[in-house]
């Protein structure tokens, strides 16, 4: 029996709330969603803007748009946008929406925001010429329940005390990134493995206690938030120990970063502590190595930093140039040459 044009709908509305809410990634949610829109919705093109404010200022960065192709979706990504400040129409909007959930009319179209933890971090731009009837009932829904997934995601990814990405999200991070370098070697960036340690933070916890050496370690979290570019990924790797990944950084650009924040660390006054210090190990990301060698390695210059007197940032690939470390690895009980 052949499906009626509402039963085709329901159909396609199911079939792609389906896709939207099996997805585990933020990237991979955003683009079902825009697809999502795209398929059911029948509109020509969506773009998603991320937002951020600077001193109370906004500033948006196209992340994505979606266009119709022969009904199907068409995804991109649109990385290399700056974060730039907003069209006077938009800027407008952004400052009047602390409270307001509505989807708004602009000169291309439909702008909807979207939110998290009670914070607008994207906005959807539907372009829909005037002849076109959206169903803004459809376009909410569909929005609350990308909302409610991110909202889920972020919980999931994210370390409870610092805000920063747990130790779920780094590996999951680190091998996707991999994946994708062995997967297009044309395309591949360098990349930069960094990790961080709080000098003597036990010592700060038998002395203070275990508050305030959480507030030390959220302070640390601050600073690494304000220290590094929006695209470097920030994680809370396991107690007082943190890891960065620097996508389209060398090396040697990276420990120019790591260096900086380590005279800034060492410059803040902690309340109470006073002073502290940190220690950094960095190393290449090659897609050719597991995820695990790779830790290692830039835990094998984290820990020369650490046995040579703290306070310290050094590069796995220069300490093995130098004869400081060899280049045997020990992964699991298996030598790695």
């Amino acid at each position: 029996m052949k499906q009626s044009p509402n039963e085709d709908d329901s159909k396609r509305i199911l079939d792609n709330l389906v896709e939207l809410t099996s997805q585990r990634e933020q990237d991979m949610l955003e683009s079902s969603l825009l697809s999502t829109l795209v398929e059911v919705m029948r509109v020509d093109k969506v773009e998603l803007f991320a937002c951020r404010w600077v001193n109370g200022v906004p500033y948006i960065r196209r992340r994505l748009s979606a266009a119709a192709l022969d009904g199907k979706a068409q995804i991109a990504e649109t990385a290399h946008d700056s974060w730039l400040p907003p069209p006077i129409f938009l800027y407008d909007l952004l400052n009047a929406l602390d409270k307001d959930d509505g989807i708004f009319r602009i000169p291309h179209g439909l702008c909807l925001p979207l939110r998290c933890m009670g914070s607008i971090i994207s906005l959807l731009i539907i372009h829909a010429g005037s002849e076109q009837k959206v169903n803004k009932a459809m376009l909410k829904a569909m929005a609350r329940i990308h909302e409610n997934f991110l909202r889920l995601l972020f919980e999931a990814d994210r370390d409870m005390l610092t805000a920063l990405n747990n130790r779920r999200k780094f590996d999951l991070r680190l091998f996707n990134l991999m994946a994708t370098q062995l997967q297009t070697p044309e395309e591949q960036t360098h990349c930069t493995l960094a990790l961080l340690d709080v000098d003597h933070f036990k010592q700060v916890n038998d002395q203070y206690g275990h508050m305030v050496g959480d507030e030390v370690l959220l302070l640390l979290a601050q600073l690494m938030q304000q220290s590094f570019r929006e695209d470097d990924s920030l994680f809370r790797y396991g107690g007082e120990e943190f890891a960065i990944i620097f996508q389209g950084l060398a090396p040697e650009q990276a420990a120019v970063a790591l260096e900086r924040f380590r005279v800034r660390v060492e410059q803040y006054p902690f309340p109470q502590v006073g002073s502290l210090t940190v220690s950094l190990g960095y190393t290449r990301i090659l897609p050719q190595l597991l995820p695990g060698q790779l830790v290692e390695q830039a835990d094998r210059a984290l820990y020369y930093a650490k046995s040579h007197g703290r306070n310290q940032v050094h590069g796995y690939e220069e300490l093995i140039a130098g004869g400081l470390l060899d280049n045997t690895q020990r992964f699991g009980e298996i030598d790695l040459f």
